[in-house]
């Protein structure tokens, strides 16, 4: 009984890891597609993992309004904030949606697996925006897929 539940463990595992490099560069070219879309900037491509026994962890970088260069004008500090502080809530909107549709969908996660993406956030204004996180994160279960978490560290 112990080595055909072993046999079927192993058969299953390669399908799964097999299914996630498929899925790997779309669902990645996704969050960046997502990011963008906000009008924030991608400082670092994100990256995709499969984890075993937890599912898979998309993490980038990205940086809601770009640092000033010398020769750019500045921005009053009120109208950055009310700039940051949209992009944040679209963000983490686009975000609920995009693990919502995509947990359904991806094959390479098991049935009790999650889909977590994690966000670092760079702080270009820290003067100005001084709560500003540094790390956004949505996770929905695959059995669960209208309980999504989204949090900010």
């Amino acid at each position: 009984m112990l080595t055909s539940l072993l046999a079927v463990f192993l058969l299953l595992a390669p399908v799964t890891v097999d299914a996630f490099k498929k899925e790997m560069a779309p669902l990645q070219s996704g969050v960046e597609a997502l990011i963008v879309s906000t009008g924030a900037q991608v400082m670092q491509r994100s990256h995709a993992i499969y984890l075993e026994g937890y599912g898979i962890v998309v993490s980038t970088e990205i940086v809601f309004e770009r640092p000033q260069g010398p020769f750019d004008t500045p921005k009053p500090p009120a109208e950055l904030r009310k700039l940051v502080d949209q992009r944040r809530k679209d963000l983490q909107e686009k975000l609920t949606a995009f693990v919502k549709e995509r947990i359904v969908r991806t094959e390479s996660i098991g049935p009790t697996d999650s889909l977590t993406i994690v966000i670092h956030v760079l702080n270009s204004h820290p003067v100005e925006l001084p709560t500003l996180p540094v790390q956004m994160q949505v996770t929905v279960k695959k059995d669960a897929p209208q309980d999504v978490k989204p949090r900010e560290f």
